[in-house]
């Protein structure tokens, strides 16, 4: 039994390894994108309703844990950014363009001076922050929806 499990756990290292390129291909991403290990998005499955509730939650946990490096706006431009490499990801660009695994995963396991937060944050925290992640390309979408000034608010009549 040890046996399978040890072949299974280096056929899928392997794998990983010999795909890590691959999912960064023509997804516009520079040569410090990271990628989460490709079987994350199969084996980590959001188990909590994206509801404003959750959404509200994680921009809480984010506000407190995230923006010195990522920033208020999670735009990557915290005031620690700037000393940090590879630089803290623009979570609003990538909001929407990964499967909620990734961000968990990449949430909890961490990477550089990205902390691992599995062992600060509890699960559901984490996937709260998920969900407000996940939100940030929903309201952005919606902004550029919405005029930014009426005729009154541009001439102050």
């Amino acid at each position: 039994m040890k046996k399978i499990f040890a072949t299974t756990l280096m056929s899928l290292t392997l794998m990983n390894v010999s795909f890590a390129g691959a999912g960064s291909m023509g997804h516009g991403h520079d040569s410090q994108h990271w990628d989460a290990p490709f079987y994350v998005k199969y084996w980590y499955n959001n188990p909590v309703s994206a509801n404003t509730h959750s959404v509200n939650q994680g921009e809480q946990i984010f506000q407190k844990n995230c923006i010195s490096c990522h920033g208020k706006s999670a735009r990557g431009d915290g005031p620690l950014a700037k000393t940090l490499m590879p630089k803290p990801t623009n979570l609003r660009m990538m909001s929407g363009m990964h499967a909620d695994g990734d961000f968990a995963w990449k949430i909890s396991n961490g990477r550089g001076a990205m902390p691992a937060w599995k062992e600060t944050l509890k699960q559901e925290q984490i996937w709260h922050v998920v969900n407000y992640i996940q939100s940030l390309s929903k309201r952005m979408k919606m902004a550029k929806n919405e005029p930014s000034h009426t005729h009154d608010d541009q001439h102050g009549h």
